[in-house]
């Protein structure tokens, strides 16, 4: 005679591991991911992602603010050899995305430049999104007098570039405006060449209600998640 199969005891998780999943379903929701084993929360969230990444010359480097898939911004590294010589670093918003900044002029030339936020920063609805492509530093030289240089932008700092400065972002969810930054430094090498000018990504983080500010560089609070794309699988089967 066969015997009906014992049923099975469900595990149970412990209760920091629940902690966690509920904060990876908030991230996991905003990525639209689903997931079935992870509860959703209702409340504001700040998601930070954590990276390191190098521009490079001709390859765009794409951030991802809320990985759904779609890319929302770019940093792309710039030459260009003539009368003068320039190489720089830019920002752009893909779509109706932009990054905070101002026109300046020089005297002869007005610019669209990407403003460098120090942390603390509050970027919101009241922030300045003036242009779609904002550039953040350059250095031009004189073909005439190649050891002259000057340098241009709210990223060039003294000479020598700045470092964890901030983008402020305005992005678009499923038609609903939301505020983000990115932290990046930028370094100069003055040898007229590519990636003269280039930026280390090394975060980024995102509002998930729409039309509230965010405060450049907060990584830590009780409304903070760390995205980590990877844990979420093992999250979901109980593992640290």
């Amino acid at each position: 005679m066969t015997r009906s199969p014992r049923p099975r005891k469900p595990s149970t998780l412990s209760r920091s591991t629940h902690q966690r999943l509920n904060s990876y379903a908030l991230a996991a929701s905003a990525a639209g991911v689903s997931v079935l084993a992870l509860a959703q929360s209702s409340e504001a969230k700040v998601i930070y992602t954590e990276t390191h990444q190098v521009t490079r010359a001709r390859v765009p480097l794409s951030i991802d603010l809320n990985h759904d898939g779609i890319k929302d911004f770019v940093l792309r590294t710039i030459y260009y050899r003539g009368s003068y010589s320039e190489a720089g670093l830019d920002a752009a918003g893909y779509r109706d995305n932009a990054v905070a900044g101002k026109r300046f002029s020089d005297g002869s030339y007005f610019f669209s430049a990407a403003s460098a936020l120090p942390a603390g920063a509050r970027i919101g609805p009241k922030s300045k999104f003036p242009v779609r492509f904002p550039f953040m530093a350059v250095e031009l030289f004189n073909r005439l007098h190649p050891s002259q240089h000057s340098d241009v932008g709210p990223w060039v700092g003294k000479g020598q570039g700045v470092r964890n400065r901030y983008l402020g972002l305005k992005f678009v969810i499923h038609g609903k405006i939301h505020y983000g930054w990115a932290r990046v430094s930028v370094t100069l090498a003055h040898q007229r060449q590519y990636d003269d000018v280039s930026g280390t990504l090394t975060g980024y983080a995102y509002e998930t209600i729409p039309n509230k500010p965010i405060i450049a560089g907060k990584t830590k609070g009780q409304d903070v998640i760390i995205f980590q794309p990877n844990t979420l699988g093992n999250l979901a089967r109980g593992k640290k």
